[in-house]
């Protein structure tokens, strides 16, 4: 085998961001399967998308060459996102504890989001 065909059957690295918006996606995955019943299947159900959501528009973004409206659709399915996860915290399905690993997560990933939109920006505008 070839250096040539090894190097070919690898996937390429995967974005950074997109690495913290998948393990993010799994940690809410456990997170809402543990809400009662009658929260699972409006909010758990809303949160899981809300997240896949963002985590499909990231891979997106990173492949295609039109970044911009991508990363702003991310950055306000963040921003609903951030909301349904406070509401959780409220309605007393997640903890404090719970609440502030999210935010945390979610603080961290707007902030790349919101940089690379600037950076996206600049290119734009020369």
């Amino acid at each position: 085998m070839s250096l040539e065909s090894e190097s070919s059957d690898r996937a390429p690295a995967e974005p950074a961001l997109v690495t913290q918006a998948y393990d993010l996606l799994l940690w809410l995955i456990n997170h809402v399967g543990k809400f009662p019943r009658s929260h699972r299947f409006v909010l758990g159900e809303r949160i899981e998308t809300s997240m896949l959501t963002v985590l499909m528009l990231l891979v997106e973004a990173a492949y295609t060459g039109e970044k911009l409206p991508l990363l702003q659709r991310a950055n306000l399915e963040l921003e609903q996102l951030r909301i349904l996860i406070r509401l959780g915290k409220d309605l007393g399905v997640t903890s404090v504890k719970q609440y502030e690993h999210a935010s945390k997560a979610l603080l961290r990933l707007g902030q790349q989001v919101g940089g690379w939109i600037r950076q996206q920006r600049s290119l734009s505008c020369p």
